[in-house]
C-alpha cells in the first residue's frame, strides 16, 4: 500500500480562476493604453470649427464701419492661430482673444497648438458682414472670395482630420 502524504503539489481551482481574473485585468489595462482614440485630433478639430464659426458670427453681428466693411476671421501659421479683426491678420493689435480653455491662450492672444497637441495646415480665412469667406481681403475692391472649398488639415501623430469651409455660404459642416 501507498502512503499519502499530507504535501500535496499543484494548485487548487479558486487559485487558478483568481490568477485568470487578476491576468485579465491587466490585460485589459494594457489593451486600454495602447490604443490610441486619436482624442487631441478630434477635440483640436472640433475646436477650431467652433471657433471659424465664432469669428463668422462675430463678422455677421458687428455692424459695417464707414467703408462698408467688417472683417472677421482666423489664421493660422508658426504653430498657432488667431482670431482677427480688420484686414491685417498679422497685426497683433488686431487679435482678438478666442474664447478657450486659458492653458493653450498665450500672452499675445493666439491658440498655441503644441499644448493641444495638435498640427494644423496654414492658412488664413476672412468673414465679411454677411458670413461670406475671403482668401484676401484688403478693403478694396481686391477681395477674393473663397473660389474652392478651403480644406484644413488637423493631425496628430499619423492621423488627421479635415475641415471644410464651403465658398458663398462659409457653411462648415
Amino acid at each position: 500500500m501507498r502512503k499519502t502524504s499530507k504535501k500535496e503539489y499543484g494548485f487548487t481551482l479558486i487559485e487558478i480562476i483568481a490568477i485568470l481574473v487578476i491576468l485579465g485585468i491587466l490585460v485589459a489595462v494594457a489593451v486600454s493604453r495602447s490604443i490610441n482614440l486619436n482624442a487631441e485630433v478630434y477635440t483640436g478639430t472640433d475646436s477650431l470649427k467652433n471657433h471659424l464659426r465664432y469669428a463668422q458670427t462675430m463678422a455677421m453681428n458687428h455692424n459695417p464701419d464707414a467703408s462698408g466693411d467688417i472683417i472677421w476671421g482666423v489664421k493660422s501659421a508658426n504653430g498657432k492661430y488667431w482670431l482677427f479683426y480688420g484686414a491685417n491678420p498679422d497685426n497683433a493689435s488686431n487679435y482678438i482673444r478666442l474664447p478657450d480653455d486659458e492653458q493653450y491662450i498665450d500672452n499675445d492672444r493666439t491658440i498655441n497648438l503644441s499644448r493641444k497637441k495638435i498640427a494644423v495646415t496654414p492658412f488664413t480665412v476672412f468673414f465679411d458682414n454677411y458670413g461670406i469667406p475671403y482668401s484676401a481681403y484688403s478693403n478694396s475692391t481686391t477681395n477674393t472670395k473663397l473660389s474652392a472649398s478651403l480644406i484644413i488639415t488637423v493631425s496628430s501623430g499619423s492621423s488627421s482630420k479635415n475641415i471644410t469651409v464651403t465658398p458663398v455660404t462659409g457653411f462648415i459642416p
